[in-house]
């Protein structure tokens, strides 16, 4: 029993009310299967997975008695069972369209748990690939937060929690293929000078990543002359730079990422990327990229 955990500890792990935890058991048969020697219930590590498996089939759509059902039965059980009908927004729900697939990673984050979010991230970027996982997942479920806060001023801790599971699963994306047959010349990714969000950069790096293309990633908030350095030290083919939130600054790094690219012995583009470029006046040689589609079009040589 040393690693059992009691109701109330069982409960907040989860992210679930301990009034839901208790309703399972009793309903369902889901609960601990050994109690303390005072006679008090606790869950060991087994149960918590049961139950852990039994949120994420509820918030997949399942309803509860029906996957509880297929927890009991083990794996590969009641593939083709009914899907309850999604929950309204407001409340602790986080309001996304799309498949079910999303709402179970929107009600997993909202829940707080960060290994069932990441996993199911990971999942949908080996099944479908980095810019539909993407554009299709990640980027929905990352403005749902941001209209979240926007009407509640809350749950801050969610998206920093999400942002920080896809940018860990991201991480993770190895090639699907064997490297070009010829040498390619890497692409640098960088960020303006005083841009913190480099969640896009990190997703434009993975699919690189993912079709074995060269890249260097110099992260958030590139000081202007590392951005120079970069493009004179390596001569890379491109050169990516990322604003959000638009700056003198990122000015400055674009006018230096195009004098290094003129001074290079091979031929450097330079794009800018992100919606910060909309307010600013200049426009770089290469053009703006303004999706992770049209990113990976302009960047993959083949």
């Amino acid at each position: 029993m040393a690693d059992a955990l009691t109701p109330g500890a069982t409960a907040r792990l989860l992210g679930i009310a301990p009034s839901t935890l208790r309703s399972w058991d009793h309903r369902y048969g889901i609960g601990p299967r050994e109690r303390s020697p005072g006679g008090h219930r606790r869950y060991a590590p087994g149960d918590v997975a049961r139950l852990r498996e039994l949120c994420r089939l509820v918030g997949e759509g399942l309803a509860p008695a029906v996957a509880a059902e297929r927890v009991l039965a083990g794996p590969g059980r009641g593939a083709d069972a009914p899907r309850a009908p999604a929950p309204r927004p407001g409340g602790d729900t986080l309001a996304v369209g799309g498949a079910p697939g999303i709402q179970g990673v929107a009600r997993a984050a909202m829940r707080l748990d960060a290994d069932l979010v990441e996993e199911l991230v990971g999942r949908a970027l080996r099944a479908d690939g980095v810019v539909a996982a993407w554009e299709g997942l990640a980027m929905p479920l990352l403005y749902g937060m941001g209209r979240k806060w926007e009407e509640t001023r809350r749950y801050v801790e969610v998206e920093h929690l999400l942002s920080w599971c896809v940018s860990s699963a991201l991480r993770r994306v190895a090639a699907s293929g064997p490297a070009p047959p010829h040498r390619v010349r890497p692409v640098v990714l960088a960020c303006g000078p005083a841009e913190m969000h480099s969640l896009p950069v990190e997703a434009l790096a993975a699919a690189l990543r993912e079709r074995a293309l060269p890249h260097l990633v110099l992260g958030a908030c590139t000081p202007v002359a590392a951005t120079e350095r970069a493009v004179r030290r390596t001569a890379p083919r491109a050169v990516v730079l990322w604003s959000q939130v638009g700056g003198a600054g990122d000015l400055s790094a674009l006018r230096a990422a195009a004098v290094a690219a003129a001074r290079s012995p091979q031929a450097v583009r330079v794009y800018t990327a992100g919606a910060g470029w909309r307010s600013l006046t200049v426009r770089a040689a290469g053009g703006h990229l303004g999706s992770l589609s049209e990113a990976v079009r302009a960047l993959d040589p083949g």
